[in-house]
């Protein structure tokens, strides 16, 4: 019988949690940066970062709740990067876009839109729970964060879009 060690284990652990939170993860940060050819770029450099990581024997107490925290810093750092640099506007790209990547983009300038105008953190629960679909206690473990003070966010969060589109 094969002895694993625990870095061999933990890869092993960790590469069947992304697998089980990919999909999540993917339409997570799909809405969080608005392209998913560029959000599934970002999983998968996240991947092997933290495979190469887990590799040399870095220890991880809650290992899903750090999966999340990195996809949300990875795109975090990707929207500051991607805001130095000149973009093409949608409406000059949509002649290359098909229809099913119309909708989409569509549907991320008006959520982007709305998310834009409340504070980032309430946006960031309002992600985390429809996008992503985590419970609120699971965004409070993943945030750090009490989950009274992820409830209020989502609900103030959510009463500042209503008061938005009522405007």
């Amino acid at each position: 019988m094969e002895t694993l060690n625990t870095s061999t284990r933990t890869c092993r652990d960790f590469s069947t949690l992304f697998g089980n939170e990919m999909k999540d993860m993917f339409r997570y940060a799909c809405y969080k940066i608005g392209n998913a050819e560029d959000a599934e770029d970002l999983l998968q450099d996240m991947y092997l970062t933290l495979y190469s990581k887990l590799k040399t024997g870095m220890d991880i107490c809650n290992m899903r709740n750090y999966l999340y925290r990195c996809l949300t810093n990875t795109c975090t750092d990707y929207l500051r990067k991607k805001q130095s640099m000149k973009i093409v506007s949608i409406e000059n790209a949509n002649a290359l876009c098909s229809p099913e990547t119309e909708n989409f983009e569509q549907e991320y300038r008006k959520i982007n839109t709305l998310l834009s105008a409340i504070p980032d953190e309430q946006a960031e629960v309002i992600r985390m729970r429809i996008h992503s679909d985590r419970s609120f206690a699971e965004i409070a473990e993943i945030l750090e964060t009490p989950v009274s003070t992820v409830k209020s966010r989502f609900q103030y969060g959510i009463e500042k879009i209503k008061k938005g589109l009522a405007n």
